[in-house]
């Protein structure tokens, strides 16, 4: 079993609490026992155990909430992503860009791709990053009160919703108004 608190190294020690609101199960790796002070002294056991659940129950509480997020597109939850580090589609990049982007920064993995784009990607667009484009155009309009464009990016959206997504054919949007 991996430690539930650093999730790198193998846990050594099995704790399980019993409350009103269920069990709550804690595995520490060695390293993660000496930093919540958890010794063989039972004097020191009460104090360092009583730290160690109020944190946990911290963190439950930031699990549930990114439970509650999904992507719209996939139904991909945060909290899956951040466990399992994947995400269920494109899309999932750019809806939880701020999490990912902190999430990739504490494995101390460098966010800003430099490299080239792959030949045959350069021109890749699809249903889905059209709709995504447009629907930040749409706010942005909103938020700017133009509202000529905001009803242009409008009727945009409801024309590419009207086409299958599994249909294999371009859109029928004009190139410069997804892209520019």
């Amino acid at each position: 079993m991996v430690c539930d608190i650093c999730h790198k190294n193998n846990a050594v020690l099995f704790l399980e609490q019993v409350g009103t609101s269920g069990k709550i199960k804690v595995n520490l790796c060695m390293q993660c026992a000496v930093k919540y002070g958890l010794s063989p002294d039972p004097k020191a056991v009460e104090k360092s155990l009583g730290s160690l659940f109020n944190d946990l129950a911290k963190k439950s509480q930031i699990i549930s909430a990114d439970k509650a997020r999904l992507c719209p597109v996939c139904g991909q939850n945060l909290a899956d992503i951040k466990t399992y580090g994947f995400t269920g589609c494109p899309e999932c990049y750019s809806i939880f860009k701020n999490e990912i982007k902190d999430l990739l920064h504490s494995y101390g993995a460098e966010v800003n791709y430099t490299g080239s784009m792959p030949s045959r990607l350069r021109s890749f667009r699809s249903r889905l990053t059209d709709r995504m484009d447009l629907q930040t155009k749409l706010e942005d309009s909103i938020k700017s009160e133009n509202y000529e464009k905001a009803a242009m990016y409008r009727d945009f959206l409801r024309a590419l919703e009207k086409q299958s997504v599994a249909d294999g054919s371009d859109s029928d949007l004009p190139e410069d108004t997804v892209n520019g």
